[in-house]
């Protein structure tokens, strides 16, 4: 059978549509890979939602850590406003905080403030969804409480 006589059977549009697709042209994020992003891609707030561990205390090595609350960026002094309820021990704990913020090219930011105790913290992130959702995780150096944390921010 003569091969152009089995492309003429293949549907045009099936194809075109499933090589534009493959191409990216159809990108949920136009930005996504061109390094185009900065602090002024996170703006304004979120809803911060995490779950993690903690250090325990006595014969208990780990107890769960969560957390929910507000978060508001200004992109225009790279500093943010956190107000948090988390949740560690049974008991229910109330965090203001202050700190600052970057974001580089390819979506990858960091938070930087200083703990109630005077301890660095730290969490890096990244933006998904156009800008809807940062990704993240807590990085703290060692020595602070937090063994591992990690969740969402969801903007509002």
């Amino acid at each position: 059978m003569n091969p152009l006589t089995q492309f003429k059977k293949i549907p045009i549009l099936p194809l075109l549509i499933a090589l534009t697709l493959a191409t990216g042209l159809f990108s949920t994020s136009a930005r996504a890979g061109s390094g185009s992003y900065s602090v002024n891609d996170v703006s304004g707030n979120y809803v911060f939602h995490a779950q993690g561990w903690n250090y325990g205390n006595g014969s208990v090595n780990y107890v769960p850590l969560s957390a929910v609350g507000l978060v508001t960026f200004t992109p225009a002094t790279g500093t943010f406003h956190v107000d948090l309820i988390l949740r560690a021990y049974g008991t229910n704990y109330d965090n203001v905080r202050d700190g600052t913020y970057t974001v580089n090219p390819d979506g990858h930011g960091t938070m930087t403030w200083l703990s109630g105790g005077g301890l660095t913290k730290h969490i890096d992130f990244y933006i998904v969804n156009g800008g809807a959702e940062l990704k993240f995780i807590n990085t703290d150096p060692p020595g602070t409480n937090e063994i591992s944390t990690g969740g969402t921010m969801t903007k509002q």
